[in-house]
């Protein structure tokens, strides 16, 4: 077995440069949700911890779930046709992997300081930034 010790913020970091390549490959854009989230998630959490992060991210999931009230339309709609509101997820796809990629880079420059080039990229592309 070979356990290392590896940095959160490497990890993070990784895990959105993979998500951004998928994403500008046109790949899986479930894979790129899972990746920007779970970058998202790690930074956050070190903001946090450096006393970085606004109370509003905080809470921000829980609203945003709340303003989803195709879901549930969804959800009754899947539960009429005998499957259980658990066995679907309803989002627009490319959208939840923008919103994502975009929190996570914000908390990774926030927490760096720096941005990689698929970083400005992404950027400069879907959020006219330069």
């Amino acid at each position: 077995m070979n356990i290392g010790s590896y940095p959160k913020k490497e990890i993070a970091c990784q895990q959105i440069e993979t998500a951004l390549r998928l994403f500008f490959q046109k790949g899986d854009l479930f894979s790129v949700i899972t990746l920007a989230g779970a970058a998202e998630e790690i930074l956050g959490h070190l903001l946090q911890k450096g006393g970085k992060r606004r109370g509003l991210f905080a809470s921000f999931r829980a609203v945003r779930e709340m303003l989803r009230p195709a879901r549930q339309n969804l959800a009754e709609k899947a539960s009429q046709l005998g499957e259980g509101p658990e066995a679907f997820v309803h989002l627009d796809p490319r959208q939840e992997a923008v919103f994502l990629l975009g929190r996570a880079i914000d908390d990774y420059q926030a927490l760096s300081g720096t941005l990689s080039e698929a970083m400005l990229r992404f950027n400069r592309e879907l959020r006219g930034k330069s």
